[in-house]
């Protein structure tokens, strides 16, 4: 059971965790990377990959944060996506940057949904639920300047080298691996039973019914 000075860390360390995982200092030279060092059809090939890949893992990420926890679920988001980085930032090979964008949309889909329950969770273990709607606009807010910010200069480390920039996104990972991992695993009130993954997954597809 979390004390309240953990829950109130957690308050405090969540927003930079989330901004240091949104900092994409490679956004603005990634394809010229790619296009650098492979022909368009495999670039392409590269990112249909990834693409289905986030889609695959997306249920099965979200149950794995229900079964293990928001934590660990957000600390392996935070070290998948360092590892990802490396890869790209000393690859030289199509099969090095693909097992490299494999393992982004794990740590991407790890993160989707986790961080946010994360978020929530920790209000509501506190009794602060009614602020959770500004506290994550303000998350939000955070995130769009930290993204900003890690453009500009992911583009100016760009000219320089163009993996450059995915070092410096591994470095923020690691640190929001290293924020989350002294963060507390908030407890969940009223948490229900957690039901099995066929039937989480049916309750999912049952959705479509519903325009």
């Amino acid at each position: 059971m979390p004390s309240q000075a953990d829950l109130e860390r957690n308050l405090k360390l969540y927003p930079w965790f989330a901004m240091s995982l949104e900092s994409l200092f490679w956004a603005p030279v990634f394809f010229l990377l790619f296009s650098s060092k492979f022909p368009i059809a495999q670039v392409l090939q590269l990112e249909g990959i990834y693409y289905l890949a986030v889609v695959i893992l997306e249920v099965p990420s979200g149950y794995i944060s229900d079964r293990l926890g928001r934590r660990p679920t957000l600390i392996a988001s935070a070290l998948f996506l360092a590892l990802s980085y490396i890869l790209f930032f000393i690859g030289d090979s199509f099969d090095v940057f693909l097992v490299a964008k494999i393992l982004m949309a794990i740590g991407f889909a790890f993160k989707s949904g986790a961080d946010v329950s994360f978020h929530y969770d920790s209000h509501q273990a506190l009794g602060r639920t009614d602020r959770f709607g500004d506290a994550e606009a303000r998350v939000a807010s955070l995130n769009f300047r930290g993204a900003a910010g890690a453009a500009l200069i992911g583009g100016f480390a760009g000219m320089g080298d163009l993996s450059f920039p995915f070092a410096f996104s591994a470095i923020a990972s690691f640190g929001a691996m290293g924020m989350m991992a002294i963060c507390a695993e908030p407890t969940r009130s009223g948490e229900r039973s957690i039901s099995g993954f066929g039937a989480q997954l049916a309750g999912t597809l049952g959705m479509l019914k519903d325009r």
